[in-house]
């Protein structure tokens, strides 16, 4: 009896020593997690450089390195360019990349709308792109630009290749754009008279017809501007009349001006008859 109690007793010691060498690790290799993320965070200020440093160093050395970089919804941009944008060599270390450093390294691109970064382990970086597409041609100081939705002037892009797209002329008028071309989409047969539109002051527009004349459009009410001349011209084809302008500036109404050289002839053939 006495000897199955001794061996109970040494089996009881031995499992509470396991346990606690057990505990002992698990704690300490949770402690080693917490430090090496409070570090990698820079949780830890300075004294966390050299244990960011050292892992970093590590995982290299283990093969965490770039090997390749993918790119997806890119028309014109190519891996090879991402990679140069984002330092991402290969062999490099992969924890050297920084998923948002990258991402806002990406976007600073003029072709680029917005981007998406993730490392993929071991040795791939994923980049996701939305590329800005052309969407008017905007001519200032007597050259011309490819811009994007949102006045953005697309690099590289060159401007004899896209002469289908609207075209915009004045300063500010690339940042203003949508406002314009939005309006005159939704007015398809008056859209096909105006040749191109004209930002005045920054503040308002001019489109310019196929006939010479000009339609001066409010600071405000744009859209509600456009649909009424639209609406006259569809019912009494104001727009033929041989005018130098038809004014929206004033609410409610439309002043059409005759083209002042052509008033003065008549005048004078008037009075010769």
């Amino acid at each position: 009896m006495a000897n199955w109690a001794s061996a109970q007793l040494r089996t009881a010691r031995y499992r509470t020593v396991n346990a606690l060498r057990l505990g002992f690790f698990a704690l300490a290799g949770l402690s080693a997690l917490a430090v090496l993320g409070l570090a990698m965070t820079g949780g830890l200020g300075p004294a966390g450089d050299g244990v960011r440093t050292a892992f970093a160093d590590h995982l290299t050395r283990s093969g965490y390195v770039v090997r390749a970089v993918d790119v997806a919804g890119a028309r014109d941009i190519t891996p090879t360019e991402i990679a140069q944008v984002i330092g991402a060599r290969p062999g490099r270390g992969l924890i050297e990349i920084d998923p948002e450093e990258a991402r806002a390294a990406i976007e600073a691109m003029s072709r680029v709308e917005r981007a998406q970064v993730v490392r993929l382990w071991p040795d791939r970086i994923s980049v996701i792109i939305t590329e800005r597409a052309p969407y008017a041609l905007w001519q200032n100081d007597g050259v011309h630009y490819v811009v994007d939705r949102r006045g953005i002037v697309l690099a590289g892009e060159n401007p004899a290749d896209h002469a289908g797209l609207p075209r915009l002329v004045g300063a500010g008028a690339n940042e203003a754009a949508e406002e314009i071309i939005t309006a005159l989409a939704r007015q398809p047969e008056l859209s096909a008279l105006v040749t191109h539109a004209v930002r005045v002051g920054e503040r308002r527009w001019n489109l310019r017809l196929q006939s010479g004349s000009d339609i001066l459009l409010p600071e405000t009410g744009l859209a509600s501007a456009v649909a009424l001349i639209a609406a006259l011209h569809a019912d009494q084809c104001v727009l033929d009349l041989d005018a130098q302008s038809f004014d929206l500036r004033g609410e409610g109404e439309m002043v059409v001006r005759a083209w002042p050289e052509r008033v003065s002839g008549s005048a004078t053939r008037e009075r010769g008859a």
